[in-house]
C-alpha cells in the first residue's frame, strides 16, 4: 500500500464546500473591484483575528523551524504550478484569507496544521491554530523538469517579489505605497488581505491571482497574471478607491538595497568591494530617450530625486555589474540579483517618478524606494484603474546605445577643492557571442556633453578616453581576444569641476554625442553630494 500525504486541495477543501455557500455571482476581478468600492465607502476596520500568544511570540529560530510540506501544496502533481503556504509568527503576525477559484466558483482554504512540519517546536496543549496563513509562494518547473522551483512570493503588507530562470531573489515590489520615504510623514502600509488563486489548466503557462487591498486610506483590487521563464512577466491590473487624501500615492513601487558601490564615500569597513541588490535606475522617456541614474548611498544623508514625466515608455531598477569580483560574496550572490522593468499600459499618462535613497548601517535594510506618483492625484471616493507590466529579468536587452557601466568620483591629485568625475560607457555591456563581423565605433568622432545645474560651479575640463583594450586584456587567459566573442567597447568620459565651498549638492548630466550632435549613449544623470 502506498501512502500519499493529503494535498492541500483535498485537506482544506473537503469541508469548505458546505461551510461556504456559493455567491450568487461567479467570482471575477470585477466582482472584487465592486467589493473594494463598498469597503472604501466605509471606515477602515483593522483585522480582528489575533494570533494566540504562542504563535505571536515565536522567535526567529522557532518560526524558521516551521516548514511547509512541499508535496502538500495546492495543485501539487495536478498541473504546472503548486502553491506553498506561509505559517504566521515572528514578524509575520497578520494573516490573509485564501480562496481557490475554479470556473468562477471560489472556495476558502482553511488553516490546516497538518500541512506543516513544526520541527523542534513544542506547541502548548490547547493552543488554537492560527486564523489564517501569512502569505503564499508559487512553484513551477522553472530551472529543471525534476524540481518545482519557487518563483513568486506574496508575504507581508502588499509586498511581493519574483525571479526569472537561474536567478536568486533580490529587490521587492509592492502593490501600493503611501507616503513612502517622506521625512516627518508617517508611512502607511496597506495589506493584501484576501487572495483568490485561480486553478490553472494542465497546459497553462501563466498563473493568475486576484487580491483585495485594504488600508486606512484606501481599498482596492489587483489581478496578477504571472508567466515564469527566462523573463518572468507579470501583468498587474488594479483599481483603487481612496477613503481620504494622502500626501503621496505610489504606484508600481519597488524596494531595494544599496549599501555601497564603487563610488561610495566614505566606504564601510567591509571585505567586499560592493554590496547592493540594484545599482542603477533606467528611465525610458516618452520620446524614447534613455536616462540612467546610478544609485548611491551617502552616510547620514537622505536623497530624494523627482523626475516629472509624460507618457513614459518604461523604467527599471537594474543590477548591471555582473562581475563576481565586484562583490566577492558567494553566499549572497549579489552579482546574480535580478533586474525589474516596469512597462506602463494604462493610467500612467502624467506623473512623477520618486527615487528615494535613505542612509543605512548595513545590507539588512531596504533603503531604496522607487514609486510612480500619478498626476493629478486620484479623487477621494472615485475608482481609479491602472495597468502595468513587470518584467523580472537578469539583464535588459541591448539598446544599441553606449550604456553607463560605472561611475566614480574623487579629488584630482593635490587639488582637494576640485572634483573629478569619471563615467564608463560600454557597448555592449558584457561580452557577446559574435554574430557576423561586429566592429567598434570610431570613438574619435565622439565627445562627452556635460551639464551642471548650479551657475556658480565651474566646469574646468572635459575629456574622453578609449578604455576598450585595457578592458579586453583584463580578462584572464586571453578570453578577451577570443575570436568567438564580441567584446564591449568601453569609453570613459571624465570632467573636472570646481564647486563653490557653499555648494553641497549638484545635479549633473553627461552623454556622448557624435560630430553631428546625435546622441550615441544613455544620458547619465547624477546627484553629487559633498561628503567631506
Amino acid at each position: 500500500m502506498i501512502f500519499r500525504r493529503p494535498t492541500l486541495t483535498a485537506a482544506l477543501l473537503a469541508g469548505a464546500v458546505s461551510a461556504a455557500p456559493l455567491s450568487a455571482e461567479p467570482f471575477s476581478f470585477d466582482t472584487l473591484c465592486e467589493k473594494a468600492r463598498g469597503l472604501a465607502a466605509k471606515p477602515f476596520v483593522p483585522q480582528g483575528a489575533k494570533l494566540a500568544d504562542f504563535w505571536a511570540n515565536l522567535s526567529y529560530d522557532q518560526h524558521r523551524d516551521i516548514r511547509f510540506k512541499m508535496e502538500s501544496g495546492l495543485w501539487w502533481d495536478q498541473g504546472p504550478f503548486s502553491i506553498d503556504l506561509f505559517h504566521p509568527g515572528w514578524t509575520a503576525k497578520k494573516t490573509v484569507t485564501l480562496h481557490e477559484v475554479k470556473a468562477g466558483d471560489e472556495k476558502p482554504l482553511k488553516f490546516d496544521t497538518s500541512l506543516f512540519d513544526y520541527g523542534k517546536n513544542k506547541i502548548p496543549a490547547g493552543t488554537p491554530p492560527p486564523p489564517g496563513y501569512a502569505g503564499w509562494r508559487a512553484r513551477t518547473h522553472l530551472n529543471s523538469e525534476k524540481y518545482m522551483d519557487e518563483f513568486l512570493v506574496f508575504l507581508g503588507a502588499s509586498y511581493f517579489r519574483s525571479i526569472p530562470k537561474d536567478a536568486p531573489y533580490g529587490l521587492s515590489a509592492r502593490g501600493l505605497s503611501i507616503n513612502s520615504g517622506l521625512p516627518g510623514v508617517a508611512e502607511e502600509f496597506p495589506d493584501f488581505s484576501e487572495f483568490y488563486l485561480e486553478r490553472p489548466a494542465k497546459d497553462a503557462k501563466s498563473l493568475t491571482a486576484t487580491a483585495l487591498l485594504e488600508g486606512e486610506s484606501v481599498a482596492g483590487a489587483y489581478k496578477f497574471t504571472v508567466t515564469p521563464g527566462p523573463e518572468t512577466v507579470m501583468d498587474v491590473e488594479a483599481e483603487l478607491t481612496l477613503r481620504r487624501p494622502v500626501q503621496q500615492l505610489g504606484l508600481a513601487p519597488f524596494s531595494s538595497m544599496f549599501w555601497f558601490g564603487e563610488n561610495t564615500h566614505p566606504r564601510p569597513y567591509d571585505f567586499r568591494p560592493e554590496v547592493h541588490d540594484s545599482d542603477g535606475f533606467l528611465m525610458e522617456l516618452g520620446s524614447g530617450n534613455l536616462h540612467y541614474r546610478p544609485l548611491e548611498h551617502t552616510k547620514d544623508q537622505f536623497r530624494h530625486c523627482v523626475f516629472t514625466m509624460d507618457k513614459p515608455r518604461s523604467w527599471a531598477l537594474v543590477q548591471r555589474d555582473r562581475s563576481f569580483s565586484s562583490y566577492q560574496d558567494v553566499e549572497a550572490g549579489y552579482h546574480n540579483r535580478p533586474t525589474v522593468k516596469v512597462e506602463p499600459v494604462s493610467g500612467f499618462d502624467t506623473g512623477k517618478l520618486h527615487l528615494i535613497e535613505m542612509p543605512t548601517i548595513d545590507e539588512t535594510n531596504d533603503n531604496v524606494i522607487l514609486v510612480w506618483e500619478p498626476s493629478p492625484a486620484p479623487v477621494v471616493g472615485k475608482p481609479f484603474r491602472f495597468h502595468y507590466r513587470l518584467k523580472w529579468v537578469r539583464d535588459l536587452p541591448p539598446s544599441g546605445l553606449f550604456a553607463v557601466r560605472a561611475t566614480r568620483a574623487g579629488n584630482p591629485v593635490q587639488k582637494p577643492d576640485e572634483v573629478l568625475v569619471s563615467i564608463d560607457f560600454a557597448k555592449p555591456l558584457a561580452p557577446e557571442k559574435k554574430v557576423g563581423d561586429p566592429k567598434w565605433d570610431d570613438a574619435s568622432k565622439f565627445k562627452p556633453v556635460v551639464t551642471v545645474n548650479q551657475a556658480g560651479v565651474k566646469l574646468l575640463h572635459v575629456g574622453l578616453t578609449d578604455m576598450s583594450m585595457p578592458n579586453v586584456d583584463d580578462l584572464p587567459a586571453g578570453i578577451g581576444r577570443s575570436d568567438q566573442l564580441h567584446m564591449p567597447q568601453v569609453l570613459r568620459a571624465f570632467f573636472v569641476l570646481d564647486p563653490a565651498k557653499e555648494v553641497n549638492d549638484i545635479d549633473m548630466t553627461c552623454e556622448l554625442q557624435d560630430e553631428t550632435g546625435k546622441v550615441v549613449s544613455e544620458r547619465w544623470v547624477y546627484l553629487w553630494k559633498r561628503t567631506h
